[in-house]
């Protein structure tokens, strides 16, 4: 029984090893036909990937640079939008997008945000889910000792200086938590959405009977509000609100 179990197990292991070396040789494979600028058959085989069910932040940078090299600017921006997902603190993920947005019909840039919100915006984004974790984990091990410090060496003298370090940190852990709560929601958010059509004209209510809102462009990034048969509500950046047809658009979710 025990012999069953081990072979089991290292056949398990040697599978995975396997697939990792496999998953590394068409990584490869698809980079080294990138640079020869075969931008389709570097799509096909970083598509293989993700076919795996593979999330990975560089993963989807690649598939958003072919996407771009091909001119399918929505699908680019896109994947450039869920390596971001993965990783906001994925630099040249973040300037591709940017750049592909340059060459979107619509206008969608941060040009009228306030300074303070843009700094918010910037120090939100440089920092991922786990390098947040190992933060909160360093921060939490530094109170338990300052605790402990409290209570074995300074049980009969003043604890003021130990007892004001002990409540910043205290203060920093709640704030690292709160931004991870934050960073948790926005991974697991799908109700952001971008244009593939060419072009999508947003109505007044779920029908094309109903009065012309709006015209979007294939790239433009929206948040849908709800549903209903083949429309769904969506959101603008600048807040206007219209209905579009669902096979319009596609959500960046992973």
């Amino acid at each position: 029984m025990k012999k069953s179990i081990l072979l089991l197990l290292f056949l398990l292991i040697l599978s995975s090893v396997y697939t990792v070396t496999q998953t590394e040789t068409i990584f490869n494979e698809a980079i080294t036909s990138y640079q020869e600028k075969d931008y389709h058959t570097a799509l096909e085989k970083f598509d293989l990937i993700e076919n795996e069910g593979i999330i990975n932040a560089d993963l989807y940078y690649n598939i958003g640079n072919c996407y771009f090299r091909i001119n399918e600017i929505g699908r680019a921006i896109l994947y450039f939008k869920k390596a971001l997902k993965v990783r906001s603190d994925h630099q040249a993920a973040r300037r591709n997008l940017e750049y592909a947005l340059t060459f979107t019909k619509d206008k969608q840039n941060s040009e009228n945000e306030s300074v303070i919100r843009s700094f918010w915006l910037k120090t939100f984004d440089s920092f991922s889910i786990n390098f947040l974790a190992i933060i909160i984990l360093a921060i939490f091990l530094i109170i338990i000792i300052l605790i402990s410090i409290m209570i074995i060496h300074y049980r009969n003298r003043e604890r003021t200086v130990p007892l004001f370090l002990t409540t910043i940190f205290i203060f920093l852990f709640l704030a690292f938590f709160i931004i991870s709560i934050l960073k948790w929601q926005e991974f697991h958010n799908d109700n952001e959405a971008v244009i593939l059509s060419t072009s999508v004209i947003g109505y007044s209510g779920p029908g094309e009977d109903f009065t012309r809102v709006f015209t979007i462009h294939e790239g433009m990034i929206f948040t849908l509000e709800r549903d209903e048969d083949n429309w769904s509500l969506i959101k603008l950046e600048n807040g206007l609100g219209g209905w579009i047809k669902k096979d319009t658009y596609i959500r960046i979710e992973l």
